[in-house]
């Protein structure tokens, strides 16, 4: 079982970035010549991903029928021999356990690597959203006009929550980069979605769901915000949320406890835009007590006075005077 896992697991990883390379060279060579037309590449990269996710399904499929097995010999057990015999059985089919246990580290394995091989092109679909780290630190309303539906110009932006009535008004008529973002995303994980089991296809989207969200929260922490800025990034944020529910199969993440618990990444975001959408800076502490409390607050005290301090509208000396106690208390 554990040779078999480990095989599995590696072909898998071979396979995958075999696909990868398809994809970011945009051209696929066959017997040694290169291939131009743009239909058979794209059906050559859809057959790489859908043989490589077919490995992964079948550790997924692995580990189901083991455990399968493992209940169904542990019943017949109890119903036809007796007790003496019966513990000496149990404890041979007992060992079925850590056979579905190596299949299931192989699997999840498998995918770690997927995600190692994603995050450059992830990394990648951030940076290019919400500017460089010049441009991100920008105060200025930075967009371009891109053809909308029907041929209108729209204009195009890139994260900015620095700003004014203006500015804010134009948002409401532009494509933020949140949508933009999300939609490079679907791009990326659709095709494996469609092929993977779905337990693997919830573990690749939280994944590469972490990997962009932490790269948020690092554009977020060159940023300057406003009132409006901090209404901007409530919405952006509850955006995102729905975003990552909607492309998720298992139930369970329908509830937002379940879903942050699951992708911390995901759940300081969330925290970081209740932070800056605080009212007055004396409405801080109990938000981060009534957080606590619930079991849903992982912002540092040192990290909720450096985004605090860039809410344009709150004096640093305040914000450090409020949050001059232990992160314990």
């Amino acid at each position: 079982g554990l040779l078999l896992a480990g095989s599995s697991s590696s072909l898998a990883s071979n396979l995958i970035r075999q696909g990868q390379n398809a994809v970011v060279g945009g051209a696929v060579v066959i017997g040694g010549q290169p291939v131009m037309n743009e239909a058979k590449r794209q059906e050559h990269v859809q057959q790489g991903i859908a043989k490589a996710c077919a490995t992964l399904n079948d550790l997924e499929v692995a580990v189901h029928h083991t455990k399968h097995l493992e209940r169904l010999l542990m019943e017949a057990i109890e119903k036809g021999y007796p007790p003496h015999d019966a513990e000496q059985l149990r404890m041979c089919v007992k060992s079925l356990g850590p056979v579905a246990d190596s299949f299931l580290a192989a699997s999840d394995g498998a995918v770690d690597s997927l995600l190692s091989v994603l995050a450059t092109r992830v990394r990648s679909i951030v940076n290019d959203a919400v500017g460089s780290e010049g441009s991100a630190a920008s105060a200025s309303f930075m967009g371009s006009s891109v053809m909308g539906s029907h041929g209108i110009p729209q204009m195009t932006v890139r994260m900015n929550y620095n700003l004014d009535d203006d500015a804010y008004q134009l948002l409401q008529l532009s494509e933020g980069f949140m949508a933009r973002m999300c939609a490079s995303l679907d791009e990326l994980m659709q095709p494996l979605r469609i092929h993977l089991a779905p337990r693997l296809s919830d573990v690749m989207v939280l994944g590469l769901i972490s990997l962009a969200a932490k790269r948020i929260e690092s554009a977020l922490r060159r940023s300057k915000f406003t009132a409006l800025g901090a209404l901007a990034l409530d919405s952006d944020m509850r955006d995102l949320l729905a975003f990552v529910k909607d492309r998720l199969d298992s139930p369970d993440f329908k509830s937002n406890v379940s879903l942050y618990r699951a992708c911390t990444p995901l759940a300081r975001l969330m925290q970081i835009s209740k932070l800056m959408n605080v009212d007055d800076l004396e409405d801080v502490l109990e938000l981060i007590s009534a957080s606590k409390r619930k079991g849903n607050w992982d912002i540092k005290l040192e990290d909720a006075k450096a985004f605090l301090s860039m809410r344009v509208e709150f004096e640093g000396r305040k914000v450090n005077e409020l949050l001059r106690i232990s992160d314990d208390e």
